[in-house]
């Protein structure tokens, strides 16, 4: 038997081949390196698992909702409510004062209402905005002030619905529609009369016809408060638009603990008497109730000196009822209800040449002068008003003098002329080339809530002998330095600088941050009085020993009236 001889042939095992994770590999990146829209399928994989993350963080890490306030301005139609042919029934659901249709009389009463009114005076300029809007005219209106109307607790935001200021305008717009009628709100945070008697042209438009200032729980009560606190009243009526100024007065038990019953707003009362400003307060309608029990007005505040939201709605109902009784008050003599002297029906005797109305039309002329010669009553106006009076209206005429002026001074009298050099000024700030190899810096924080905060920006420097020169332009002659105050426990002795004008250097005054304080406090130090009307320059040197390291010392700004 012969065995037969030939090559055995076995067939491979494909299937085992075919399963093995090498082959199930390749196929897989095969799939991956493929392409879809000339992109491949790696890239759209990590594509999606970064837009899954990115989801799934979006459901999982809370974030702070953005604001949205639906008010808009844009579909008010304006209304001119003296353009009538005869006389009507009263527009204003609100008039008369206290009356039925008074829905805040009637809430709070005459009697209370009227102790908010710290002072009154003529109404003349609050008057003359009324009779502006009145007539359907746009009107602007700004509001300077520190936590309280930058709406710290109430909103964190300069237009929060829950603030008085948006609550006020919202209200004035239902009554003076317009969709040109602007507010501005130029609070800041932890900001009183010091900075802003010098720096209130950085915070409210050029041209405006109210400006509200609400600042008697950031001042202080003394005599330093009260002069930079005229700066402030005297500074914006000479304005060249001649803008109205209302005072408006929040309660803080932490002032009264600190000054009693005579608090910051005696001092601003003093300035409302003499510049014939109104002044209103919500004082009056919370001290009783403060006095016999504390605690029944804690829903008014966010803490001791903040106001809550339901504090801003008292606010806003307090400013509102002033103007709804000057608003009856104009109404009423505008149809010749009433005879109060107010700029629109008052009788005066203006100039006969130039004269012209309230609204820019030609005024009653007593006679024409011959050419080349002026009218009697025309030289004696130029003779006896002020450069920035109103020369129709005497009732605004700002005095031509100062609350501590005395007659017959040997020194001429220099009207205000404030000007600030600020760190905050993002608009127009000191040139990069002050800086360059002074040892100064500039510091301003990211935008946020500390933006609102006047003692956030600064100009600093740790380097003794590090020179910084400022130029200013003076007015009545005051120059000061704003700077801030740290405490004892943080910078032990601290640092300090000398300052002087121009070339004074032994007139150089020292100042130093060290402070018995709890925190960083804004202060304002004068350095020089008198000084002429002009430009001029200040410099600041940082003491202590070359190449030795020094606390920082921190510049807000420099001031001049």
């Amino acid at each position: 038997m012969q065995r037969r001889r030939g090559q055995a042939h076995i067939a491979p095992l494909l299937s085992r081949e075919s399963s093995s994770p090498s082959s199930m590999g390749s196929d897989n990146e095969k799939r991956l390196n493929q392409r879809s829209f000339g992109v491949t399928h790696r890239i759209w994989l990590i594509i999606g698992l970064f837009l899954f993350l990115l989801t799934l963080t979006h459901f999982i890490v809370p974030t702070a909702q953005t604001p949205t306030y639906t008010f808009s301005s844009l579909d008010l139609v304006p209304k001119n409510y003296l353009n009538v042919s005869e006389a009507g029934p009263i527009p204003f659901d609100f008039c008369p004062a206290y009356g039925p249709g008074d829905e805040i009389g009637v809430k709070h009463g005459a009697v209370t209402l009227g102790k908010t009114r710290l002072h009154l005076g003529s109404g003349a300029r609050i008057q003359r905005v009324l009779n502006k809007a009145l007539t359907g005219q746009p009107v602007t209106i700004s509001i300077l002030g520190g936590s309280i109307s930058s709406c710290h607790g109430a909103g964190d935001d300069p237009i929060s619905p829950t603030c008085y200021p948006s609550r006020f305008f919202q209200w004035w717009n239902s009554v003076f529609p317009h969709p040109a009628s602007e507010l501005t709100n130029g609070a800041m945070r932890r900001t009183n009369s010091e900075y802003f008697a010098f720096c209130s042209t950085h915070h409210i438009p050029d041209a405006t016809d109210l400006v509200i200032i609400e600042l008697d729980v950031e001042d202080r009560a003394d005599q330093e408060t009260l002069e930079n606190f005229e700066v402030l009243v005297r500074s914006i009526l000479i304005r060249p638009d001649q803008p109205a100024v209302l005072l408006l007065g929040h309660f803080s038990p932490e002032i009264h603990t600190a000054y009693g019953f005579s608090g910051p707003e005696n001092f601003h009362s003093v300035v409302a008497q003499f510049y014939d400003v109104p002044h209103i307060s919500i004082k009056p309608v919370l001290y009783t109730d403060y006095m016999r029990d504390p605690d029944s007005i804690s829903k008014f505040y966010a803490d001791p000196v903040l106001a809550s939201p339901a504090g801003h709605e008292l606010i806003s109902e307090v400013l509102i009822a002033y103007l709804q009784s000057q608003i009856c008050t104009a109404w009423a003599v505008a149809t010749g209800a009433s005879f109060d002297a107010v700029p629109a029906r008052t009788t005066f005797d203006p100039p006969a040449a130039d004269s012209h109305g309230l609204f820019g039309g030609v005024g009653q002329r007593k006679g024409v002068p011959e050419p080349g010669k002026e009218d009697d009553a025309a030289k004696d106006a130029k003779l006896v008003l002020p450069p920035t009076s109103n020369l129709f209206h005497p009732a605004l005429h700002v005095p031509r003098a100062r609350i501590a002026t005395r007659p017959n001074s040997a020194r001429p009298f220099e009207e205000v002329a404030p000007y600030c050099v600020s760190a905050n000024d993002l608009i127009n700030p000191l040139p990069p080339s002050l800086f360059y190899g002074s040892g100064w810096h500039a510091f301003h924080p990211t935008t946020g809530s500390n933006s609102q905060n006047t003692k956030s920006h600064y100009w600093h420097s740790s380097l003794p002998t590090s020179k910084i020169r400022v130029p200013i332009l003076v007015g009545a002659g005051d120059v000061g330095i704003y700077y801030l105050k740290e405490p004892i426990s943080i910078v032990g002795e601290g640092s300090a600088i000398e300052c002087w004008v121009d070339d004074n250097t032994p007139g150089a005054r020292t100042i130093e941050n060290a402070a018995d304080v709890s925190e960083s406090t804004a202060a304002l130090y004068y350095i020089d009085h008198f000084v002429s009307r002009g430009s001029h320059f200040v410099e600041c040197q940082l003491m202590g020993e070359e190449g030795q390291g020094v606390p920082i010392f921190k510049i807000i700004g420099v001031f001049a009236t």
